[in-house]
């Protein structure tokens, strides 16, 4: 369809959907066309509004009591609702207006096993096999049968029969998606790559079987496997979402921030595209460490928008500002940040810092310790603090905390931390045996004392001592 009949199709459904929210508010329904209770059945369905797509199909059976669609439409709510009773009513009135159709047989199918009338579904497959043609078809009904087989706990029975109706119709999400998802596979699914290769050899185009090729890579940790096959998927069809969304967070989690933001805006290009607080979060991410503070912080308002309760929208956005020195911007987020669930030590720290750097040492020196009371491990939130003690005069404050924490517990940058410390505190002899016995543990990390003390840079006895060590 043209772009222009398809804006000229979703410029008259959404008159007609008009209609019809003024005929309710006025209680004025008048009578539609089937075709008009399909389009909106279908709306409203889509919208997620199952309440209104009831009321919809009662309404377009009462107006066209004899057209099986609606009651199908109504079945298929009931059983969304779990309400048994009333599904297996409305398909007994489907029975009477479409005895002999395959569809309707299906959905009955469907509804039985979802509520679990495993011998009445089993009954109604066996008669179905013997009528049903055609390998699409067939391919359901060895997916219902894999179903009804998991309830009996025949898992071996259900796992062969999901294979059955992917070999048979390969395009079959539902089985496709049971096969990889479903726990009670879990000792079988490694086998399943196989069925993907074997599907593949035979069509190397089935953009969807590449797809799940990918699920499954990524499912196992296998990042750059998962990337190319979703990379199959979309470069074989392009109108599907989720295929440049995954493929889009696969190059993310792969640090490949400028091609991630590329696929990320790609995504946002396809219809049904979710503006979720998640994929801004990551494509915030990924301009902030590229250093494009401006673009990162306008997705993460974005996330702000998409969900205001997540603390680390608001971290991150305090790290942004911070790194342009807008401290007080940055203080207020993350002062949002600490006041939200689940937010970590970290934000406490960032909030420190910005307080110190605005000169008010008093909420500063809480905000450390709040940091260290959730983490007592959080070294970074240690030495920050006792470098904060150090240079607000409190030297034997200083000291004496990095000295008991190192009675617990060291890493990197607390060896280095220490030298750091002395050094602020004037103790340099004292800090430059602290730093050979930091070098000797951990060299490899040496970089950590220069973040603390950039001064160091063009310290040519550190730098003497750093050679030998090497």
């Amino acid at each position: 369809m043209s772009k222009k009949r398809n804006d000229q199709r979703q410029l008259a459904l959404k008159e007609l959907v008009d209609r019809f929210e003024r005929a309710l508010t006025q209680q004025q329904i008048s009578f539609l066309s089937e075709e008009q209770f399909d389009d909106l059945l279908e709306y409203y369905y889509g919208q997620g509004d199952y309440e209104r797509t009831l009321y919809l199909a009662d309404l377009a059976i009462a107006q066209h009591s004899f057209t099986p669609e609606f009651y199908k439409w109504k079945a298929l709510i009931h059983k969304i609702n779990l309400e048994e009773e009333e599904a297996l009513e409305t398909l007994e009135k489907l029975s009477i207006y479409a005895p002999n159709d395959e569809e309707s047989s299906m959905l009955r199918l469907e509804v039985l096993i979802h509520f679990e009338k495993t011998a009445e579904a089993k009954d109604l497959l066996e008669m179905m096999y013997g009528r049903v043609e055609g390998d699409q078809k067939r391919s359901l009904l060895f997916f219902f049968q894999g179903l009804v087989l998991v309830q009996e706990d025949d898992y071996e029975g259900a796992w062969a029969a999901l294979l059955e109706a992917i070999n048979l119709d390969p395009y079959q999400e539902p089985a496709l998606d049971e096969a990889l998802n479903a726990v009670e596979f879990d000792h079988l699914r490694n086998g399943l790559k196989k069925t993907f290769q074997r599907i593949l050899n035979r069509d190397p185009f089935n953009h969807l079987v590449w797809y799940y090729l990918g699920l499954w890579y990524d499912d196992r940790g296998r990042d750059y496997k998962a990337l190319d096959a979703f990379g199959y998927a979309r470069s074989l069809y392009q109108q599907d979402n989720r295929y440049e969304l995954d493929y889009a967070d696969k190059l993310f989690d792969l640090d490949r921030y400028e091609s991630a933001l590329t696929a990320y805006h790609a995504y946002f290009n396809l219809p049904g595209a979710e503006a979720s607080y998640e994929t801004f979060m990551r494509m915030g991410r990924s301009y902030q460490m590229l250093d494009n503070f401006a673009d990162a912080k306008r997705a993460y308002f974005k996330a702000v928008d998409a969900d205001p309760n997540m603390y680390d929208t608001h971290q991150h956005l305090g790290e942004c500002f911070a790194a342009e020195a807008k401290w007080s911007i940055a203080a207020h987020h993350y002062g949002r940040a600490v006041e939200l669930a689940g937010h970590t030590a970290e934000c406490w720290l960032g909030y420190a810092l910005c307080l110190t750097a605005l000169n008010d040492p008093e909420e500063a020196e809480l905000a450390y310790r709040r940091a260290i009371t959730l983490d007592d491990r959080y070294s970074d939130a240690t030495v920050s603090y006792a470098i904060f003690l150090a240079d607000n005069g409190r030297e034997m404050a200083a000291l004496t905390l990095m000295e008991r924490t190192l009675e617990t517990y060291e890493d990197a940058n607390l060896a280095y931390g220490l030298v750091a410390v002395h050094l602020i505190c004037g103790k340099r002899v004292q800090a430059l045996q602290f730093l050979n016995d930091a070098l000797a543990n951990y060299y490899s990390e040496r970089n950590i004392l220069l973040e603390w003390y950039p001064d160091l840079r063009d310290d040519k006895e550190i730098d003497a001592i750093f050679q030998l060590h090497r």
